[in-house]
C-alpha cells in the first residue's frame, strides 16, 4: 500500500486551511489537527498510512520538538516538515536535529509548502518501491575486512541494520537490541581478539590512546575482522572473526542464565548473546556465529561450539 495521508498540526484554523488546500492539490489526504496531542493519538491508529507530517514548534498541549520526538520513538521513518512563526532559532535548530527535512518560517509561501511535499513523496515512493524489490530477496550475502578502528564499528553496523530493516520483516522494537549486540561483538573481536587487551585495562583513562597505539604495533597492525552476514527473508545470521589467538569461551558465564547479566566477567558478550536466538564459538574462540529469526517462537540457545 502506498502511503497517501497528510498528518497537519497547527493551532491556527487559516494556516490549516491553506495547507488543506496544497495537500489535495498534490492529490494526498489532509488530517487536520489544532492540538499536538490530539494529532499524536490519530497517529497511533493509521501512522502506516502516513507520508509526511506538516506540524507547528509552537503548540498547545504538546509543542512541536515534543512531538516529533515521540512519534520518532515510537514510529520511526515518517518524515517532518515544520513551520513556525514564533520559533526561536534554537528551536529550529533542534527540530532539523531530530530529524525534519524541511522549515518554513510563517507566513511561508503555498508553492514552496508543494514543492517540500513533492520532493518527500518522491522520496517515499522510492522506499516503498525499494521494499517492495526487497520482499523478492532470496539470499544477500555481504563480506567486510575492517581494520583496527572502533570508529569504523558504528557505521558498519547502522549499514547491516538497515540492510535487515529492509530485507526482513522485522519489529521495529528489535533493532537496538540487534544493532548493540552487533557493536559489542565486533568491539570485543577488535579489542580482545586482535589487540589482545584484557577487560580490566578498560578502566584506564587513557585506554582509547592506548589501543591506538596496541593497533599500530607491528605484531597487531596487520590483523583485521571479518564481517560474513547472510541475509534471507526470515532469518539473519552473522560470523565475526578475529585474527588474534582465541579464548576459552567455556569459562563465560551462560547466556541463558538471567543472575548472569550482573557478573562483570563477560557481560558484555552476555548481553549480546540475549539479544540473539542463536549464539556459538568456534572450537578456538575467535570466531563468533549469532542468527537472529523473525519468527514469534524464537528462544535463545545459549553457547555452543562449532568446530
Amino acid at each position: 500500500m502506498i502511503k497517501n495521508r497528510v498528518v497537519i498540526v497547527d493551532a491556527e484554523i487559516k494556516i490549516r486551511e491553506s495547507l488543506i488546500r496544497v495537500v489535495k492539490h498534490e492529490h494526498l489526504v489532509p488530517d487536520a489537527y489544532a492540538d499536538g496531542r490530539e494529532a499524536f493519538e490519530a497517529l497511533r491508529e493509521y501512522h502506516d498510512n502516513v507520508v509526511l507530517v506538516i506540524a507547528d514548534i509552537r503548540m498547545p498541549s504538546l509543542n512541536g520538538l515534543e512531538f516529533m520526538r515521540s512519534a520518532n520513538a515510537e514510529f520511526p521513518g515518517i518524515p517532518f516538515i515544520v513551520t513556525s512563526g514564533h520559533g526561536t532559532k534554537k528551536e529550529i535548530i533542534q527540530a532539523l536535529k531530530q530529524g525534519a527535512l524541511d522549515y518554513f518560517e510563517k507566513p511561508f509561501g503555498l508553492k514552496e509548502i508543494s514543492a517540500s511535499i513533492r520532493k518527500v513523496r518522491r522520496l517515499a515512493d522510492v522506499s516503498y518501491k525499494t521494499i517492495q524489490v526487497y520482499r523478492n530477496l532470496v539470499e544477500k550475502r555481504l563480506v567486510f575486512r575492517i581494520a583496527n578502528d572502533i570508529t569504523l564499528v558504528h557505521p558498519l553496523v547502522g549499514g547491516l541494520i538497515d540492510e535487515v530493516r529492509l530485507a526482513c520483516r522485522i519489529p521495529p522494537s528489535l533493532l537496538p537490541g540487534l544493532q548493540m549486540g552487533l557493536h559489542e561483538l565486533i568491539v570485543n573481536a577488535i579489542e580482545h581478539g586482535n589487540l589482545e587487551l584484557g577487560s580490566e585495562l578498560k578502566d584506564r583513562r587513557n585506554y582509547l590512546e592506548l589501543l591506538k597505539r596496541r593497533a599500530r604495533e607491528p605484531r597487531f597492525s596487520d590483523r583485521r575482522v571479518i564481517i560474513e552476514v547472510v541475509i534471507v527473508p526470515g532469518s539473519f545470521t552473522c560470523m565475526i572473526q578475529n585474527q588474534g589467538p582465541g579464548f576459552e569461551w567455556r569459562f563465560l558465564p551462560d547466556p541463558t542464565d538471567p543472575e548472569n547479566l550482573f557478573k562483570s566477567h563477560g557481560r558484555g558478550v552476555i548481553m549480546a548473546g540475549n539479544f540473539f536466538d542463536e549464539f556459538f564459538y568456534s572450537e578456538s574462540g575467535n570466531q563468533v556465529t549469532v542468527r537472529k529469526f523473525f519468527k514469534d517462537n524464537s528462544v535463545v540457545q545459549g553457547f555452543e561450539s562449532k568446530g
